[in-house]
């Protein structure tokens, strides 16, 4: 009977134990103080590839029921280069504090190339909690409510919107900003805004490359000059590579500069190439009829048309065909 009594208390004090335990955890999770965030969009534009940036106009509002939060004085926008808040609003609408401000910035965003001018980019707007860390305060996104103006579509020349999200999310800093609670770092609410855009490229394409194209057709028209004619087979050549270089030149000036391999360079490149297989295939051509050999050298002439412009067509459409996928 005793032992039986022994165990009843040490069961007793296990789940008084686990209720406190429970119990305090729920305590400490209703510490936190949650606030909702949404954004409408108004405009996005000057979508400036060399400077990697853009320009935005839009509303921000939070909701939050802890009378003491005022984000309109704590938000911080993360990641933009200049920006300017107007027009803050403030009204109590029963339990919950409405705040919101409109808000037009240039915005810092790096730009992906690599496909180019078939290329996907991803706009971000990041806007994140200054005073409070996520032990005390958490954002939750207006999914919802949060949009952009649907005459944004059209006004966004040379690309379509092909996404829009909003998501909340911890930004964790490795440093505690001189807390001496904190263990080692920090973590604020963050609310990240994104739009994915698609470039309408089909004509872009045709106005950046049409040069470079046209270069190395020149190139071609050495196969159908007598390999004696030298300045007229060799010049043409050389008048292609200097055409090609020139239009690559005027292309970069567009880009920003990247370490990556991008289709641009992969054309480029790859007509630079080519137009020097046409200057070798000229030099053996003509060292054929230096040896009392034209038939091998007009076939050779005649092989070599067919097998470059198949060849090079061949290439580009792969490579394209990969940065449209």
């Amino acid at each position: 009977m005793v032992v039986l009594k022994l165990i009843t208390k040490k069961m007793s004090q296990k789940i008084l134990f686990l209720i406190f335990i429970f119990t305090g955890l729920n305590a400490t999770a209703k510490e936190k103080d949650t606030v909702k965030v949404g954004v409408y969009i108004n405009s996005i534009y000057d979508i400036k590839l060399n400077e990697e940036s853009f320009s935005v106009d839009f509303w921000m509002w939070f909701h939050c029921k802890n009378d003491s939060i005022n984000s309109l004085t704590a938000i911080e926008f993360v990641n933009a280069k200049e920006f300017s808040y107007m027009l803050p609003f403030y009204e109590k609408v029963g339990n919950i504090n409405w705040s919101a401000q409109k808000c037009k910035a240039v915005v810092k965003n790096a730009y992906n190339l690599e496909n180019f001018p078939f290329d996907k980019q991803y706009l971000k707007i990041e806007l994140e909690e200054s005073v409070f860390d996520t032990t005390n305060l958490v954002f939750i996104a207006d999914k919802i409510g949060s949009k952009y103006d649907a005459s944004l579509s059209k006004s966004l020349n040379g690309w379509k919107i092909s996404d829009f999200s909003i998501e909340a999310i911890a930004h964790t800093y490795n440093t505690t900003y001189g807390n001496p609670i904190l263990p080692g770092s920090s973590s604020f609410a963050e609310a990240v805004v994104t739009f994915v855009i698609e470039r309408e490229s089909t004509g872009l394409f045709i106005k950046l490359f049409t040069g470079v194209y046209v270069a190395f057709l020149i190139s071609l028209l050495v196969f159908f000059i007598k390999p004696t004619d030298v300045d007229p087979r060799f010049g043409l050549a050389v008048g292609g590579i200097f055409a090609a270089v020139g239009n690559k030149y005027i292309v970069d000036s567009l880009l920003p500069e990247t370490i990556k391999f991008t289709l641009v360079d992969i054309i480029h490149n790859l007509t630079f190439g080519y137009i020097l297989i046409t200057i070798i295939i000229s030099i053996i051509s003509l060292n054929l009829m230096n040896r009392n050999k034209p038939r091998a050298s007009k076939l050779l002439d005649r092989i070599s048309f067919f097998a470059v412009l198949v060849s090079f067509a061949l290439i580009n459409i792969y490579f394209i065909h990969r940065a449209i996928q």
